[in-house]
């Protein structure tokens, strides 16, 4: 079973995605990093320059004081004076400055009015440095700047960045690689279920396997598919079955239909009516066979029933049977009824559960000789009823619950086949079990049904 080019396709879209994910959920992260430590980086040498200004300033009763900044004016490059001066400059009121000759001067300072207090600026050089400027007064309008070029910290960061780049592109690069055999490890059994889906969408062969397992996501899909497929199978199954027999069983009835409407419709034509006697006789049997037939199609609508179509309510057991034996009297003849019944409950469908016990009855009903009794008994659990017909061999029992199937002793009685077959399916889809039981006395049918009793209600809340 080869994959699809559009299953490909998918595969490979899923697959760059995932990667692609990675790769920018991967590449913010280390952006937002490389950001961070950039930033504090560059404050911690930029506060190490700062610091390293502020110790030059003089302070009260600390020897090796910068000598007097006069001599910046009268002679500035003095061998002595430049060894305490070393990047200083001296602002005059006037806007002249006094430095030694071989400083490079800073010439771009910050407009920040007169300065009353110690501060630290940026600054630029005549020839193009950075420099950090800390700018001194020392009376008289006149300040103090002193100057330290950031060349080495800008070369320190220039140098971080670029190894926060190469650190990133290579991160990146193998976040997206990893991310990708790890998708394409990842989606190895969704890639097979999604060809064995394909496969049976194409062909329509629910019984395809699904090659997929493990104790994970994928395994645990691959199990509920196949559940699902095998549902699906098995109800097409039943449904193939039903039609079939469904077909079957409709062929008798149709056909005795159609010959008898032939019969009549020929009479007509040819001008040569049947006999009174003869005409009643075909009359009285369509009569027959098309009470017959719409008793047949009504069985086959309920077997067909699905089972999600049943409701779930609180059902009285004891009422059910109730109504189930009045309706059966009624069309019973001379026979009896003798019903024991608790009262007890269970959770399902009413009219299912009725036409169940009705049905058990019926079939009693016509295999009992008239004037016999039928013995109705029920439990909080189960329900039986008995008839005092010749009884069931052993060796069809376990087929009196299929569909339309009939004893040698019943084919030639009215009927379809499908009672049994629909109290069967009623009962499973209450949860329940039915069997033939042996009687006993050993005389007659007893057939035995059991269903989930209902469940206490809690706390004062009826269960519905």
């Amino acid at each position: 079973m080869k994959p699809t080019g559009k299953a490909k396709e998918r595969r490979l879209l899923l697959r760059r995605r995932i990667a692609l994910t990675t790769g920018l959920i991967v590449a913010t992260a280390i952006l937002a990093v490389s950001a961070i430590a950039w930033l504090v980086t560059d404050d911690n040498l930029r506060g190490e320059v700062d610091q390293a200004l502020l110790t030059r300033l003089p302070q009260p009763g600390r020897r090796g004081q910068l000598p007097k900044f006069d001599g910046l004016c009268t002679n500035p490059d003095s061998q002595p004076l430049q060894r305490f001066t070393e990047g200083v400059e001296l602002f005059n009121p006037d806007g002249s400055v006094c430095a030694p000759s071989s400083l490079d001067k800073v010439v771009k300072l910050p407009a920040d009015g007169a300065v009353t207090a110690p501060a630290l600026r940026d600054g630029v050089t005549v020839s193009g440095v950075k420099v950090r400027v800390l700018l001194y007064p020392i009376g008289n309008g006149r300040v103090v700047a002193v100057s330290r070029p950031l060349t080495d910290i800008d070369n320190a960061l220039n140098q971080l960045r670029n190894a926060l780049i190469v650190t990133a592109l290579l991160s990146v690069a193998l976040a997206g690689t990893v991310a990708l055999l790890l998708t394409r490890a990842a989606l190895v059994p969704v890639e097979r279920l999604t060809e064995t889906v394909e496969h049976i969408a194409r062909t329509e062969d629910l019984e395809t396997p699904v090659d997929v397992t493990g104790r994970d996501e994928a395994g645990r899909l691959g199990r509920a598919f196949t559940a699902m497929t095998a549902a699906l199978s098995d109800s097409r199954r039943r449904q193939r079955d039903l039609v079939a027999d469904a077909a079957h069983e409709l062929r008798t009835p149709l056909t005795s239909l159609r010959t008898n409407v032939e019969l009549l419709a020929r009479s007509e034509q040819r001008g040569r009516p049947l006999p009174d006697g003869h005409r009643a006789k075909i009359m009285a049997s369509l009569q027959s066979q098309t009470v017959e037939f719409s008793a047949l199609v009504e069985e086959l609508v309920m077997l067909a029933r699905d089972e999600r179509e049943l409701s779930r309510v609180e059902v009285d057991v004891d009422d059910v049977l109730a109504r189930a034996v009045r309706r059966a009297g009624s069309r019973a003849g001379g026979h009896r009824f003798d019903v024991e019944v608790a009262p007890w409950q269970v959770i399902g469908d009413p009219p299912s559960l009725e036409r169940l016990a009705l049905n058990l009855l019926d079939n009693a009903v016509k295999f009992s000789p008239s004037g016999s009794t039928i013995e109705v008994r029920s439990a909080p659990g189960w329900l039986t009823i008995r008839d005092q017909g010749p009884g069931i061999p052993a060796e069809h029992r376990e087929h009196v619950f299929d569909r339309f199937w009939r004893s040698p002793e019943a084919r030639g009685m009215p009927g379809s086949g499908l009672g049994l077959a629909i109290v069967a399916n009623t009962v499973m889809a209450h949860g329940g079990t039915v069997e033939i039981v042996e009687p006993p006395d050993g005389r007659g049918c007893c057939v035995r049904v059991e269903l989930p009793v209902r469940p206490a209600a809690r706390d004062g809340q009826e269960i519905g």
